[in-house]
């Protein structure tokens, strides 16, 4: 009977142990991140890094005076660009402004369509181009521009590889869009894996640099506003595991982009290519005791000749830095609306000299 009563003495200790540690942390911090009843978007590293002070909620909204059309708003209108991209062409960060291309229409009056696509594949923005070519989709519309961004490191997978520059699909299957996604994350109840997630972040990151895939950084400036983290930088590990610094691929994506750039410009299409820096390859020079490897993927492509017009975000960005925080926001892959705002500006000689492409 004494035994009895000890057992369930014990298992209620144990229990009220569990749920005061699920309440505890929950309250105090992973609610912050899966418990938010606000419509504030945070960002992909504080999700799954748990770095808390890192967290910038933001809340999705509009202020620019024209906005890109969509394909669900699109209805054969006249059309300035197309943009084809990845998440970064997707507003995949939340936050005010997301779309640069809202930028871009506001700043030079341009009427800029989106075809939002899976860039992966056979279906990366390269061979999107190619098929709405061949098959006669764009010259039909007859843009001044293409616009093709990718952020840096899927660039090499994706366009440093041969073409098939002569095949082409049905267009209408090509731009369907994405089904829309749900920027904000699911509910969750208080007792849940991610208490104990945000627990072994915390142990990881006192013995090393790096948790779920997300590697930490101390920066010699403080470039971020959020409160304890002005000075630190977390990044993914892709950013890392995408620098292929061999110039023979360098010369191979420029060369496809010639080429590119030549099929378009029989219909008087110019070609834009702008790779979107990642976050390591932005800050490297800022980061402290930094034993990885650095990118030189702007250092090949600027030398190289070109037919199209090359966006270079690092040396765009670059300037920055030391001006303006939160250029990346700091819980989040993606640069913000303050990186779009700069690289509209800095786009002028496109738009008002188109000659000089």
């Amino acid at each position: 009977m004494f035994k009895h009563k000890l057992y369930v003495r014990i298992f209620i200790l144990i229990f009220l142990l569990f749920i005061g540690y699920h309440e505890l942390i929950w309250n105090m911090f992973t609610s912050k991140i899966f418990g938010r009843k606000d419509d504030l978007y945070v960002g992909d590293l504080g999700r799954t890094s748990y770095q808390i002070d890192s967290l910038f909620p933001r809340k999705l909204l509009y202020t620019l005076e024209k906005k890109h059309l969509s394909k669900q708003n699109f209805h054969d209108q006249s059309i300035d660009m197309i943009t084809m991209g990845d998440s970064f062409s997707n507003a995949d960060t939340g936050g005010l402004n997301p779309y640069y291309q809202d930028y871009l229409a506001t700043d030079y009056n341009l009427s800029i369509l989106n075809l939002r696509r899976e860039p992966m594949n056979e279906y990366n923005s390269f061979n999107l181009t190619l098929y709405l070519l061949n098959s006669g989709w764009i010259q039909e519309h007859h843009p001044k521009y293409v616009l093709i961004q990718s952020v840096e490191r899927f660039i090499y997978s994706r366009y440093a590889r041969e073409f098939d520059f002569s095949f082409h699909k049905d267009p209408k299957y090509l731009i369907e869009p994405l089904k829309t996604k749900n920027s904000y994350l699911p509910q969750l109840l208080p007792i849940n894996t991610a208490n104990y997630k945000f627990f072994t972040s915390k142990i990881y990151y006192l013995f090393k640099n790096e948790y779920k895939s997300v590697i930490k950084f101390h920066l010699t400036n403080e470039m971020f506003s959020t409160q304890g983290f002005q000075d630190t930088l977390i990044i993914t590990k892709g950013d890392l595991d995408g620098i292929h610094n061999e110039k023979e691929k360098a010369i191979l994506i420029n060369n496809n982009l010639n080429k590119l750039a030549k099929l378009l410009n029989k219909f008087d299409i110019k070609l834009i290519f702008m790779p979107s820096i990642d976050k390591y390859n932005l800050y490297e020079p800022y980061i402290t005791n930094n034993s990885f490897q650095k990118s030189f993927f702007f250092e090949n492509m600027r030398p190289l000749q070109k037919n199209y017009y090359f966006v270079d975000t690092k040396a765009i960005l670059q300037k920055e830095l030391l001006n303006k925080k939160d250029i990346f926001y700091p819980d989040d892959t993606h640069w913000s609306y303050k990186a779009s705002a700069i690289i509209s500006e800095n786009m002028k000689k496109v738009f008002l000299n188109a000659k000089q492409i």
